[in-house]
């Protein structure tokens, strides 16, 4: 990939189909007639956060609800990634009832074949998918997966399993299989350089531009740290509060905190000295959900909170984000609990977003 600071478009990420190839909602085809004047004010919105914050699905929201959706060829690319995202979920699911781990047996002795198809690499796509879906179907995987608390902190399932891995039999092993809009949205795909998606909403233009998340990728955020950026838009991954991950130097580190350091750390840039910033606690429904299991005090010591209430625990998590690594002078951040897979929840927190950028700039754009 060219590493220079060119920036992508995602309707140029698929250049084999035409404009139109697809057909689009009538919302989409309103909005394109609309746009036949360009914008005088542009603003551009830096999009930035960690590995698996939600960055990616963030922007797809938003060619969803602003833009003209996907075309045929758009969805067909991701199709690599919903079948790699079964794989993962999977791999993780049958090592965990190894004896070494939870030691749950198959139900159905007869489905160890299955397991023999799967882990052969050199079997087709769907003839490993076929042995997914019967998989999955076996009570004792089904436990592993209920069971998931006891090894998420150190293997974490995808968000998405249970869809993507319930959707195998009636639609993602179909033959023409095309992903849904909910699979779109639902897909993990690593974000690798730079993607820019641009859209109108009511005569203002906003430039989205996402840099990957991964450790490898974040030295090139300070391009994009030096140039005239109207916010910083900061994704963290609420749930990950029990997950970790091994370091460069081998070290094993909590994820949440690592996203907040990094909060933190950029916010000290001095290029960004008066840069709006917007904070997105992300991922609330399954942070929502893991408290139940996992309790926020075995990964953070200082919670003094009620152990499985999520409005305590949010609260402190939100005080985490907040707190100055450095004395100075004190940051407006305008923050929102978001579920980047709301379609309608991100419409409403974007809309919000939206309202606070045009409170800040009216004098400037003259729009007051």
């Amino acid at each position: 990939m060219n590493r220079s600071r060119k920036q992508i478009s995602l309707r140029t990420l698929c250049g084999c189909c035409r404009p139109g190839s697809s057909p689009e909602p009538e919302i989409s085809r309103t909005k394109r007639r609309k746009r036949q004047k360009k914008p005088d004010v542009v603003f551009e919105l830096l999009l930035l956060g960690a590995d698996g914050s939600g960055k990616s699905t963030f922007i797809r929201q938003m060619q969803i609800i602003h833009g003209q959706g996907f075309n045929d060829c758009e969805r067909a690319e991701l199709i690599p990634d919903i079948h790699k995202n079964i794989v993962d979920a999977m791999e993780v699911l049958l090592e965990q009832m190894k004896d070494t781990k939870l030691n749950i047996p198959l139900e159905d002795p007869a489905k160890h074949r299955d397991m023999e198809m799967f882990a052969n690499k050199e079997q087709p796509m769907d003839v490993r998918l076929g042995s997914v879906s019967r998989l999955w179907s076996d009570q004792g995987v089904q436990d592993c997966f209920r069971r998931r608390g006891e090894y998420s902190t150190t293997h974490p399932l995808n968000v998405s399993t249970q869809y993507f891995l319930n959707a195998i039999a009636d639609r993602i092993n179909e033959a023409g299989y095309l992903p849904i809009t909910e699979d779109i949205i639902r897909v993990r795909r690593n974000t690798i350089g730079v993607i820019q998606y641009e859209f109108v909403l009511t005569d203002i233009q906003f430039k989205i531009i996402d840099v990957g998340g991964e450790r490898e990728e974040r030295v090139r955020w300070i391009d994009f740290l030096a140039a005239k950026i109207t916010c910083v838009i900061f994704l963290g991954a609420i749930d990950e509060y029990d997950t970790k991950f091994i370091a460069e130097d081998g070290e094993e580190k909590n994820r949440l905190k690592e996203s907040i350091e990094l909060f933190k750390k950029i916010q000290n840039f001095q290029w960004l000295a008066h840069t709006t910033f917007i904070l997105f606690l992300n991922k609330t429904d399954v942070f929502r959900e893991k408290l139940q299991t996992s309790d926020m005090v075995n990964h953070f010591n200082d919670y003094k909170g009620f152990r499985k209430e999520y409005a305590s625990n949010l609260a402190f998590v939100k005080k985490k984000f907040h707190e100055e690594s450095t004395p100075r002078r004190p940051r407006m951040i305008y923050t929102h609990e978001t579920c980047a897979t709301d379609t309608a929840g991100m419409k409403f927190v974007f809309e919000a977003v939206r309202d606070t950028i045009l409170q800040l700039n009216l004098r400037q754009y003259n729009l007051v």
